[in-house]
């Protein structure tokens, strides 16, 4: 495996599950009705339901209205629900019939996706496009048992996120390339007050929910060299080296034999320059650049830490268009997808591409839009973005089994109750193994 779901953005390991209403020509509560889809119907109208609203959705309209005019044959109705209520959508309205001609989805859902037979496989001119034109890590991603069913678009991997000024005042011009040096800088960086109150701690873990803890885990293990699950998805690989130190790192971290303070916010502190290293995805720094302000020039961007301080590695987590498979306009579909992530339209970006760059200040992971003067330029400015997008040239892709949601809660329970002092270290491992594969059967 190289890589097994988030974050999307930042992101998550919290999902739930549905779809919207797909309509052909009418007022748009009609279902999207079975058929090959082989011939669109001379005039359509299709649903395409996003986790974008409020200012994402107001960025994505121009896009929408643009093909909307020159393609007035076929026309895209957007639907925008939460991410939150996504999943739920997704699976609920389809249940039902309604789902969705045109669907945004996470990939760590396509287990459950492609049991229920929700999506349907891309033609081979777009399977082709994607595999020739696309990351590794984006193309497992956007593929189920093989088969690419659509189009990647938010592709983020992780790192290290790191405050330059708490590094240089501790004595350190340079973040650290080991497990080990990163321990100890972080003890050298942390302070506390007379009582022991942590005032700035110098390395901790975000907290609050499964994706949050399970992927930056799931990086941290890659980065030791295996993915958390077999290649087949049948078997947990935390028993090996590589989950067995990770897991110890943790513990490391917080806990009885943790270094620092638990109930210190790594994710609020890191936004005020209190935390010197944290581990998140590429879409935070947009996040700290809004909190931060003129602080964010301390913020830099390094590769996951490894062992031995010369291996890489890391997850990146993927979302994608897909097309309901129970659509009947699927060609009409696929048009449109193609023409939104294939078709150079401004600034020698594809409608993908602009709008990633535009809404997410994130770049695009196709080639084409890789070579365009306008990326190159803001990657040429931007290091913590070049750094996200080198980054997706060794990720592995999360992996999607279709219990995917259980076996991430499995693995963060087993490490919050680790880190609260409720099992050891031995247990956690056997524990969480023990769990997963359980559920993996």
């Amino acid at each position: 495996m190289k890589l097994w779901g988030k974050l999307s953005k930042a992101t998550l390991a919290l999902m739930l599950t549905g779809a919207m209403v797909a309509c052909s020509g009418n007022n748009g509560n009609a279902p999207a009705s079975e058929g090959s889809g082989n011939k669109p119907a001379e005039k359509v109208e299709l649903t395409m339901l996003t986790h974008y609203v409020g200012v994402n959705e107001t960025q994505l309209k121009p896009l929408i209205e643009q093909w909307n005019s020159e393609n007035p044959d076929i026309q895209i109705k957007p639907i925008g629900v939460d991410f939150g209520e996504l999943q739920k959508t997704i699976m609920t309205k389809q249940s039902a019939g309604q789902g969705a001609d045109i669907m945004h989805v996470y990939a760590l859902w396509g287990g459950q996706l492609n049991k229920n037979n929700v999506l349907a496989e891309a033609p081979d001119h777009i399977a082709e496009d994607v595999k020739a034109n696309y990351p590794e890590a984006a193309v497992k991603g956007a593929s189920l048992d093989g088969k690419v069913f659509g189009y990647p678009t938010e592709v983020q991997a992780y790192g290290l996120f790191y405050n330059k000024r708490l590094l240089k005042e501790a004595g350190f011009d340079n973040p650290p390339a080991t497990w080990d040096e990163m321990l100890s800088m972080a003890k050298a960086i942390e302070k506390k007050d007379s009582s022991g109150k942590v005032q700035v701690q110098g390395f901790g873990f975000q907290r609050g929910y499964a994706g949050l803890v399970d992927q930056p885990f799931m990086a941290m293990m890659a980065a030791a060299g295996s993915n958390l699950l077999s290649d087949d998805l049948t078997k947990s690989n935390l028993n090996t080296d590589a989950g067995k130190k990770t897991l110890e790192l943790y513990s490391k971290v917080y806990g009885k034999d943790g270094m620092t303070d638990i109930s210190f916010n790594a994710t609020k502190g890191f936004g005020t320059g209190q935390v010197a290293m944290t581990i998140g995805a590429g879409w935070w720094a947009g996040s700290l650049k809004t909190v931060m302000k003129d602080s964010y020039t301390d913020v830099g961007v390094a590769p996951i830490p490894s062992l031995d301080g010369s291996s890489k590695g890391t997850i990146a987590y993927t979302w994608a268009w897909g097309v309901n498979s129970k659509s009947k306009n699927q060609e009409a579909a696929w048009k449109f997808l193609q023409w939104m992530n294939s078709t150079v339209v401004k600034d020698d970006l594809t409608p993908e591409g602009s709008f990633l760059l535009e809404a997410f200040n994130t770049a695009s992971s196709r080639k084409s839009d890789l070579e365009s003067p306008k990326l190159k330029e803001h990657l040429g400015s931007d290091p913590i973005i070049k750094n996200f997008s080198d980054a997706l040239t060794y990720a592995s892709e999360e992996q999607s089994p279709a219990t995917a949601a259980e076996v991430q809660d499995i693995l963060f329970k087993n490490i919050e109750s680790m880190w609260t002092g409720q099992q050891s270290l031995d247990d956690t491992i056997n524990n969480a193994h023990t769990q997963i594969e359980e559920k993996l059967k």
